[in-house]
């Protein structure tokens, strides 16, 4: 992990592109190159993953900036990028940093002096959008941080609409980082160390103690539901941690990463939601160059029970799984034969399916998970609403093994919940 002089690129070798003149403009100042640092270490790392697509990586060369000052641990910080690379992308990557002096632009001592406490990543999803408005509730100030990638236009406008009809109603602003493109190439797995960094970059510019990071815990700690089941580390507890560690190093000072919604699932997080009529203009779909919903991936799947189980009016789907039995419903079969295990055969479940629940002890939590999506199909059903033959047979089974009862009362929690998000929880 050392420091080197800037080498001809080589096909083995990836140098991210350099920032552009509207980010230095904004980062460039003495007070403000840690968060430079930050967004520019976040969408290299994110670039390489993209990178890693189209051809082999030995090496990446990471740009840092300095004014003269070079008291950084770039051996501490590279090491923890190299983990966070084989961790997630299953890859062994040299890390070098090639250091630039960077002469002082007009913005230094420009910048409006302004602290603000706390910052809370918002993506316009259901478990943002309640996260946000409840950091305001128990924290008070704050500023969100949206990442705006630059092929996603529907979701900026998505997060235009939610500031105009309910947030900035609430006094709470959203700063946009442009981040680059997410691209259509399946889940981008180092997003999560982006978006981390890129909060990291506007806590440096006012002076914030804390991070928030609003996710719900089943996403989270999600397991996979098959051997070769490709699923989102966005949040893994392994990049979250990583990232707080490197946002820590890089800004000279502690950053408290906090995730309150941790051991929360996603009908608990919308059940406590103090706004839930700006529910419906979240999005949750991974199609999000369209902002729309389809209705058949698993974000989309998971928060339809979730919305059902909690009786929260929820956005308009393309296709409906629960009810049509044309549509591609593999992923609401497979999370509901993981949740039925979870509920009936726990122990019996295979190391890929259970691993990352025994390791961080929240089996309680994908207990009441599982509770919730069958919870959503006895509704349904009580309310005579058509649910396609193998979901409702999968349900009656169940039903025969543990009761009815057990899905009448997680209703009644979740009509009147007394669980409340953990603002003390750390990342660790």
């Amino acid at each position: 992990m050392s420091q080197k002089p800037k080498k001809r690129k080589t096909h083995e070798t990836f140098l991210p592109p350099e920032p552009d003149e509207r980010l230095l403009k904004e980062f460039g100042s003495s007070k403000n190159l840690p968060g430079l640092n930050a967004i520019v270490i976040g969408s290299a790392i994110f670039e390489l993953e993209q990178e890693l697509r189209e051809r082999r990586v030995q090496k990446i060369i990471l740009p840092f900036f300095h004014s003269g000052d070079l008291d950084y641990d770039l051996t501490a910080i590279g090491e923890l990028i190299h983990e966070l690379v084989i961790f997630v992308l299953v890859e062994d990557i040299e890390v070098e940093f090639q250091t630039e002096l960077i002469k002082q632009n007009n913005s230094d001592g420009a910048d409006e002096a302004r602290s603000v406490s706390n910052v809370c990543l918002f993506s316009g999803g259901t478990d943002s959008y309640s996260g946000i408005l409840l950091t305001q509730e128990s924290l008070g100030d704050l500023e969100g941080v949206f990442c705006a990638h630059t092929d996603q236009a529907r979701i900026i406008h998505i997060v235009a609409n939610l500031q105009r009809k309910i947030l900035r109603k609430k006094g709470i602003d959203v700063v946009k980082v442009r981040v680059p493109s997410i691209e259509a190439r399946g889940y981008a797995q180092i997003r999560g160390f982006l978006y981390l960094l890129a909060a990291a970059s506007v806590a440096q510019k006012l002076d914030s103690e804390r991070i928030i990071v609003t996710e719900c815990g089943p996403t989270m700690y999600q397991p996979a539901f098959s051997p070769v089941d490709s699923i989102t580390m966005t949040t893994h507890p392994f990049v979250v941690r990583t990232a707080a560690q490197v946002a820590s190093l890089l800004l000279r000072r502690e950053i408290k990463v906090i995730t309150p919604f941790e051991n929360l699932t996603k009908a608990e997080v919308i059940a406590i939601c103090p706004k839930k009529e700006g529910l419906k203009y979240t999005h949750s779909c991974i199609t999000q160059r369209f902002g729309t919903h389809d209705g058949t991936c698993y974000g989309c799947v998971i928060r339809r029970l979730a919305t059902i189980a909690t009786g929260v009016e929820d956005v308009r789907y393309s296709k409906n799984l629960i009810s049509d039995s044309r549509a591609h419903a593999g992923n609401l079969y497979s999370l509901l034969i993981f949740c039925y295990d979870i509920l009936t055969r726990f122990n019996e479940m295979e190391e890929y399916e259970k691993g990352i629940i025994d390791t961080y002890s929240k089996r309680d939590l994908f207990r009441r998970f599982a509770l919730d999506n069958f919870a959503a199909i006895q509704r349904l059903l009580s309310n005579s609403k058509r649910v396609v033959r193998p979901i409702r047979e999968m349900y009656e089974s169940l039903a025969q093994k543990i009761g009815t009862g057990i899905f009448d009362e997680r209703l009644a929690q979740l009509a009147r919940p007394t669980i409340v998000p953990n603002f003390r929880k750390r990342a660790t």
